[in-house]
């Protein structure tokens, strides 16, 4: 019988590896996530960017985290009801709101950075290469992909 592990070592391509690592990830994360923190799996992504782009408005969070306005909308009243997050009318358009998040939101944010930082170590641990030029050739891959997308479709 054939074991997925005999599919990646033999998958000619890109995606299967990424579909596998991001699969892998997700059941690592998700496992801390709903055991030690208030969000959702699907709220993880939103509370990161939080954490390194405070004070964004809804809209342009939506725009990076590729979600509706409607679904990050949902999101922050949870976060907000969970004392996640603080919403402040923007001083430049008054209908959307600043969003920052609260010392709470903060040390939930951390805990899931050092829980990813221990993923990436473990993963990475018995590669030639170091950590930040894996994320460089990932980071390139990843660019090339976006750019390929917004220039044919």
């Amino acid at each position: 019988m054939i074991e997925y592990d005999d599919i990646i070592k033999d998958s000619p391509f890109i995606v299967n590896h990424l579909i596998s690592l991001s699969k892998t990830h997700d059941f690592y994360i998700n496992k801390f996530i709903k055991a030690e923190t208030e969000i959702l799996p699907s709220q993880y992504y939103m509370l990161l960017f939080l954490y390194y782009e405070m004070g964004e408005t809804q809209s342009d969070i939506a725009k990076a985290c590729l979600m509706d306005r409607s679904g990050i909308s949902r999101a922050f009243k949870d976060f907000e009801e969970k004392g996640l997050i603080t919403r402040e009318v923007d001083e430049n358009n008054k209908r959307a709101y600043k969003i920052n998040l609260t010392k709470k939101g903060i040390e939930t944010a951390e805990f899931i950075i050092q829980k990813e930082k221990e993923w990436d170590e473990m993963i990475c641990e018995e590669f030639d290469i170091s950590h930040d030029e894996l994320l460089k050739i990932l980071s390139k891959v990843s660019l090339k992909s976006l750019e390929f997308n917004r220039e044919h479709f």
